[in-house]
């Protein structure tokens, strides 16, 4: 009799939800044994869910969706066992269309213990976070995250913001995350903004693979603030970072504007052997720092400006590198004709047999900015090659330093 009263309050008031406004969507589900299965779909309420799994064969599918009116999307997963599968897609769109009053949201958090975990997020429009952590072997986590922007959330650097982060532990792990952001035009159609995107991965473990994309898109006039990190302990990781946007130079109302019209941020550290960095950023104010600890390691960095953009930027890359067998390969470009800046490289090598590479070089403005480069290596049977490419005014640096012996250096500038 009890639960027949509880059913009838309940269809009494579904009418008087709606009547007051969008109907606050919460779904919880614990399951504790083993082949669990939880499935949830939300749609036109604000959406909230949290599902906690322990077992074996655990499988949790979660679809959001809320186009706006306040915004929000928010969901969790916990799994402790074997084989579990967590896949989350969020959708809460506008803006634009005229934006329909955006507040935004998009959070997704999966946390998974056990082995052969998989989790799948996809997050569209809001401005989107997402964290996952692995504990376990062949886990397998991909992120992908798309705002449209029309900041604010929360600050100018972040107004676009895209954030993630990653962590597994264990052996034969993969982590994909792909960031974007937008606004755009110009080329005299004006608006612009775009900024956002932080990214993190830490594996440890062996045969781990993480691969980092983000862009922040906005105008020719408009860059990003992408900051990238990848930590990596074990044996034959790889790391691809990729980050893009255009330089734009210090314009702006606030300070907090102008730096974000020209960041791109990365750091890549990996200890163990045989493990590979790539990282490519394009805008024109570059910053990057590789940490290698090991043995025939190698690290691939490419700098440059983007095509026709305008500012004053520069490359900036160091790399380090500890052990044998090592290689670095550093190419920084500044050949737009209407931007300014340096290109700076700075890479050391302890140990034996290690090679270093740098190609510099600036284009025909006579605006543009100078070659800098230094390489120091120790240990036996080194070696050095150092390019560097200018036109106009500028100026060709090269310092290198060599100990040990059978070590080769060769530098050409022109």
């Amino acid at each position: 009799m009890r639960m027949m009263t509880a059913l009838a309050l309940i269809v009494a008031s579904v009418p008087a939800a709606y009547a007051a406004g969008p109907l606050q969507n919460e779904s919880f589900i614990e399951q504790v044994g083993s082949k669990n299965d939880a499935t949830i779909s939300q749609k036109n309420g604000n959406n909230d869910q949290a599902t906690f799994q322990a077992g074996k064969g655990n499988s949790v599918i979660t679809d959001q969706v809320s186009k706006l009116v306040g915004g929000k999307n928010t969901s969790g997963n916990v799994q402790v066992g074997k084989d579990n599968t967590a896949s989350t897609g969020q959708t809460n769109s506008p803006p634009n269309a005229a934006v329909t009053t955006a507040t935004f949201t998009n959070n997704s958090f999966s946390a998974q213990f056990g082995t052969k975990n998989d989790v799948i997020v996809g997050q569209k429009g809001g401005k989107n976070n997402q964290d996952t952590l692995q504990v376990g072997d062949k886990n397998e986590a991909g992120t992908a995250q798309t705002d449209k922007s029309v900041s604010p959330a929360l600050g100018a650097l972040i107004g676009a913001a895209n954030t993630s982060f990653t962590g597994q532990f264990g052996d034969k792990n993969v982590a994909a995350t792909s960031q974007k952001s937008a606004d755009g035009t110009s080329a005299a159609g004006q608006f612009e903004t775009g900024h956002g995107n932080a990214s993190t991965a830490l594996q440890i473990g062996n045969g781990n693979e993480a691969a980092t994309e983000q862009k922040s898109v906005g105008g020719k006039a408009q860059g990003p603030n992408n900051a990238a990190a990848t930590v990596q302990i074990g044996n034959g990781n790889i790391a691809v970072t990729q980050q893009g946007g255009h330089v734009a130079g210090a314009f702006g109302a606030t300070t907090a504007d102008q730096i974000a019209n020209f960041t791109n941020g990365s750091f890549v550290g990996q200890v163990g052997v045989k493990n590979v960095a790539q990282i490519d950023q394009l805008n024109g104010a570059n910053t990057q720092a590789t940490f290698q600890t090991g043995s025939g390691n190698n690290a691939t960095i490419g700098q440059k400006t983007q095509v026709f953009g305008t500012g004053n930027g520069a490359n900036n890359a160091v790399t380090a590198q500890f052990g044998k067998n090592n290689q670095a390969t550093v190419a920084q470009s500044m050949a737009v004709p209407l931007a300014i800046g340096n290109n700076n490289s700075l890479i050391t090598q302890i140990g034996g047999n290690n090679v270093v590479n740098a190609v510099q070089s600036v284009g025909q403005q006579a605006v543009a900015g100078n070659n800098n480069q230094v390489a120091l290596q120790v240990g036996n049977g080194n070696s050095v090659t150092v390019a560097q490419a200018t036109g106009a005014n500028v100026t060709n640096t090269s310092f290198t330093a060599q100990f040990g012996s059978h070590n080769t250096a060769m530098v050409s500038q022109k």
